[in-house]
Parts: structure tokens; sequence; C-alpha cells
């Protein structure tokens, strides 16, 4: 394993892969034993810590981090997340790995991003349903960077809960343009997450908001939808 961690260090995108997928074989075979894991973990973070690792040989850690990374990688890949050329990568190890270590890094590296890289962390915060960065996702929405704020409207819809559903009962009102419908179809969202926790009355009111004649037809027909899901669920 070790002259395989040496050949992934070196690889480049277009050469050979039989030194990854001899690592991956190896890697399937030493599944449920922890020690051995725990070893090739340390060995994939010294591919990323490394200044000698090519880019495609630390993509290549990074996705096998994302099946058996720990928080014990969380530190690494946290300072990979607001570089331009790793942010992706390191997301990727990242969203997988089931630690909130994971979402206080990536809370913590959002300020410090910007561009791409900001909206990069900013759906990362979306998929792993982060309530805690409901405070800076409200921030985000007025963002002057109009790939910032749709991306925050998004995650805040994929977030859902209360506070994520407070925040774009009040954006509604005070967005327009582009962005109109993205608020719209997150705050659907919200409500379609209500109805699946079982706060029918709080998810209908939401859909009958949505339903109104002023709102753009694919909102009102997926309000429609809901309106008729609660009202069947009640009769039952």
């Amino acid at each position: 394993m070790d002259e395989l961690i040496e050949k992934i260090k070196k690889y480049d995108w277009g050469k050979s892969r039989v030194a990854l997928v001899e690592f991956s074989d190896n890697l399937r075979g030493v599944y449920g034993n922890k020690g051995k894991l725990k070893k090739i973990e340390n060995n994939l973070l010294d591919v990323l810590k490394s200044s000698d690792s090519t880019r495609a040989g630390k993509q290549f850690a990074c996705r096998q981090l994302g099946i058996i990374g720990t928080k014990r990688s969380v530190p690494t890949l946290a300072k990979m997340l607001t570089g331009e050329e790793t942010s992706d990568m390191a997301r990727y190890a990242l969203e997988r790995i089931l630690d909130s270590a994971v979402d206080d890094a990536l809370r913590e590296a959002l300020p410090k991003a910007t561009g791409k890289v900001k909206v990069g962390i900013i759906n990362s915060l979306g998929q792993r349903r982060d309530s805690k960065s409901v405070t800076a996702m409200s921030k985000l929405v007025s963002d002057s960077d109009s790939m910032v704020a749709e991306a925050a409207i998004a995650a805040l819809g994929m977030i859902a809960g209360l506070e994520a559903t407070k925040v774009l009962a009040q954006a509604k009102d005070k967005t327009s343009g582009k962005l109109r419908v993205p608020v719209l179809d997150a705050y659907l969202k919200c409500a379609d997450r209500l109805t699946a926790q079982g706060q029918k009355d709080k998810a209908l009111a939401i859909y009958k908001e949505l339903y109104k004649p002023d709102k753009p037809t694919p909102i009102r027909t997926a309000a429609l939808r809901g309106i008729i899901t609660v009202t069947k669920e009640d009769k039952k």
C-alpha cells in the first residue's frame, strides 16, 4: 500500500490508472478492519499534505476519503476549502463524512471564500442540511453576487426547518427579477418538508400562499399539488 501511495502522488490525468485500480481493490479488501482503514486514511492524508503530490493525485485521494474518511480527515480537508483548485475535491470528501466537525469547517470557511468557491461551500452546507448556517445564509440571500444569492436561497430550501422557512417567508416579499422564482421554489420545498414531518397546518398555509394568482404558474401548480396532498391525508 505504501508503494501505491507513492504512485498516487505522482499520478496525472491521461496516464495509466493501474495503481489507482489496484489501490481501490486493496481498499475493498480491508473494509471492516478499523486498524488498516485508519492507516490507509493517514496515507491518503499524506498525499494531500505533500507538496510533491499532483492535483490529480490529490483528487483521487479525496475521492477515497469520501468512502473511508472520518473526523481525522476534516482538518486537512478544511485547509483546502478556500483554494480554487482544491475546494471542489475537498468538498466531495467532506460532504460524505458523517461528523459535525465537517459542518463547523464549512461554516468557518464560508466568509473566507468568494465567487464559485463560496457558491460551492454554500451548496455543501445545503446538501448537509446544516441548520446552524441559516443565519449566514439569510445574509447572503441579498448578496451582490447573484450566484451566491441564488445558492444561499437553494440551500435554505434544502435545509428547511422553521428558521429557514422564516427567512424565505421574508425573502419572498423582498426579492424580484431572476431571484423571485428560486425563492418561491425554496419556500415550496420548506412546505414539502413540513408535510413530510406531519406539520400539515403550517405546510397548508404556505401552499395556499403560493397558490395565489400573482405567483408564477409552475409554483402555483406545485402548490396546488401540495394542497391536494395535505387535504387528502387529512381525510384519511
